[in-house]
């Protein structure tokens, strides 16, 4: 077989030549946003514009997008070639066949739940397209109407994608590694998933991170650790959890709002054990989100603005004792009127009523109710669970009204998802 010269990457050489600096400038340029084992050389700047190296390392890709002043990969014509699989026709039928014959494989049928036509990741991979980008589409699709559809009847629908993931990894151990980014993706969902159901989702989040790892993806990954800091919270696992964040942020440079939240995990945890250091991470975080733009490889931590983190902040100042500074940052994020998920908005309502509930029940109990409608809108178990210390709090002021509505109402919250999370076992 005739050898096939790399194609020059024009793009990148262009947009070097358009700042004048020397391929070893643009590396030690990028080398200041890099950790020693990710470092560059001129060489290395040389592959790239010979076409010889393609698609370097995410880091890498981050920080030459920031010496470079480009918003996307493409914008350096960065093309990963491991990410489409033409494949043998016979390779397509087998995919194909999966598709159409074997019940616990097929796609859901998710038009019939508003899920825009042409999304079937495995139609589209049978097709010959890209290996993860039509399930990273779907998944996208799916968790914009997660909380419409209920995160119960959502798990059905997610498990199905998994093991059509699953099914492909062990049809062709070649795609392997091209479908890593999915998976950990939708084994993040999972976990997500499994969080709003009151059901444990440590072995999804494992995976997660393992797939990540295998792909090399350092934001998925961060992102990961981020989420498995957060679990540590929930747990009351300071230790873990500022360790899992720490963890998180060494895989830089890492986009804005991913770095913003693994700031906001670290912080919690630190103001969970009693140390204040953590508010200097949020001030960070906050700065960096109000003056940062939005980059493609952010959009899993899209969530993460400004309200959010000052959301994260009152709960820090409160677990350090400093209730007034807290109630007064809560009032202002909830008084915000831009758009936020209600489990978010929920979540906020139930740190309120905490805040209040040692020296003004009834407030807190109104908070309470709120969080409790939000919790029901949203279908999570986490606002629920979030509420549980300030029923607590409040089973010393019944005979109050207010008091004994959302102590009957979130009893009833409670074992509904008793219910649910039975029915998983």
């Amino acid at each position: 077989m005739a050898r096939t010269d790399p194609q020059r990457n024009e793009r990148f050489r262009v947009a070097r030549a358009r700042l004048r600096l020397t391929r070893q400038e643009v590396a030690d340029a990028a080398n200041q946003y890099l950790t020693p084992r990710h470092s560059l050389n001129d060489n290395d700047i040389g592959k790239i514009e010979r076409g010889v190296v393609t698609w370097p390392g995410s880091e890498r890709r981050a920080a030459l997008k920031k010496v470079l002043g480009a918003a996307t990969d493409a914008d350096l014509g960065f093309v990963n070639s491991r990410a489409t699989f033409t494949g043998s026709a016979a390779a397509a039928e087998r995919i194909e066949h999966l598709a159409r014959s074997a019940d616990s494989l097929s796609a859901a049928r998710f038009d019939e739940i508003g899920v825009p036509e042409g999304t079937d990741p495995l139609a589209a991979f049978a097709a010959g397209g890209p290996v993860s980008g039509p399930w990273l589409v779907l998944l996208d699709n799916l968790a914009s109407i997660a909380e419409n559809l209920g995160w119960n009847a959502v798990r059905p629908l997610a498990a199905k994608q998994m093991q059509s993931l699953e099914a492909l990894r062990r049809q062709d151990s070649a795609l392997a590694e091209p479908l890593a980014v999915a998976d950990a993706r939708w084994s993040e969902f999972m976990s997500w998933i499994c969080a709003n159901n009151g059901v444990p989702g440590d072995d999804w989040l494992r995976r997660a991170h393992h797939r990540a790892e295998a792909a090399g993806d350092a934001v998925v990954t961060a992102y990961v650790l981020m989420r498995q800091s957060q679990q540590a919270l929930d747990a009351g696992d300071p230790t873990s959890a500022v360790a899992l964040s720490r963890k998180a942020l060494r895989y830089g440079p890492l986009p804005t709002r991913t770095q913003a939240l693994c700031l906001t995990r670290l912080a919690e945890g630190l103001a969970l054990a009693g140390n204040e250091s953590g508010l200097e991470a949020l001030e960070i975080a906050h700065h960096n989100v109000k003056a940062g733009s939005t980059s493609p490889e952010d959009h899993i931590s899209r969530h993460c603005d400004t309200r959010y983190i000052d959301g994260i902040r009152a709960r820090c100042h409160y677990l350090l004792g400093n209730h007034h500074e807290a109630a007064a940052l809560l009032t202002d994020v909830l008084a915000d009127e831009q758009p936020a998920g209600s489990i978010d908005r929920g979540i906020w309502y139930a740190y309120f009523a905490e805040t209040h509930a040692p020296r003004h029940p009834e407030k807190s109990a109104e908070a309470g109710l709120k969080a409790l409608a939000l919790s029901r809108s949203a279908d999570s178990a986490r606002v629920t669970q979030a509420l549980l210390t300030v029923a607590v709090t409040l089973r010393a002021h019944r005979g109050l009204d207010l008091v004994d509505r959302f102590l009957q109402q979130h009893s009833a919250a409670v074992a509904a998802q008793l219910s649910v999370s039975e029915s998983w076992t």
